[in-house]
């Protein structure tokens, strides 16, 4: 089953882009049942520079394969942005088919420093089956910036920290899928 709307990632960038890649040991469908419902607080336990950990999400609106679901991610700093899923395939809980899966959604509505750089930004993730149990996990997150002259403060910020930021969050979404826990967020 497949689910899209017509505002899905940009094919080409229109912002500064990171890209970050990882293998699981885990069949496709092990990978997709892990990251449907995953915790973001579990994803994104702790900050990298800038960029604070995730605390939780509100408000969702549906499941999270579903096309047009929207929630609210609260970040430590206290600031939180909105998520939308623009296209899921499989979605509505069907279990991948064909060998591969795809995510996508748009970040809006930034309250925190963000929000001086950027209006919004698009995600991707992308799974293929690279064998009975292991998959190929890709995902591609492109910001849009606030304007030409703030593109090379935005760029460096991704270049500096967020994809650093994404490896991390990348590796906890493997090791979930792969059956083990991802590291929790320290207690002040």
């Amino acid at each position: 089953m497949v689910s899209e709307v017509s505002e899905a990632a940009p094919a080409s960038s229109s912002g500064p882009t990171a890209v970050v890649t990882t293998v699981a040991a885990a069949s496709l469908d092990q990978v997709w049942a892990a990251f449907v419902p995953v915790d973001l607080a579990q994803v994104f336990p702790r900050p990298k520079g800038p960029i604070p950990a995730v605390t939780g999400v509100s408000g969702q609106t549906g499941p999270w394969d579903v096309v047009g679901s929207a929630r609210h991610v609260h970040l430590a700093d206290g600031s939180s942005v909105r998520e939308e899923i623009l296209a899921s395939t499989p979605c509505d809980g069907a279990a991948p088919s064909g060998g591969t899966a795809r995510f996508a959604y748009r970040v809006a509505g930034f309250t925190g420093p963000l929000a001086a750089l950027t209006d919004a930004a698009h995600g991707e993730w992308r799974f293929v089956a690279d064998g009975p149990a292991r998959t190929k996990i890709t995902w591609r997150y492109t910001f849009l910036p606030r304007g030409s002259w703030i593109r090379p403060a935005l760029a460096l910020l991704v270049a500096t920290f967020w994809r650093a930021y994404m490896a991390d969050g990348l590796d906890n979404v493997r090791r979930l899928a792969e059956g083990a826990r991802a590291p929790v967020r320290p207690q002040p």
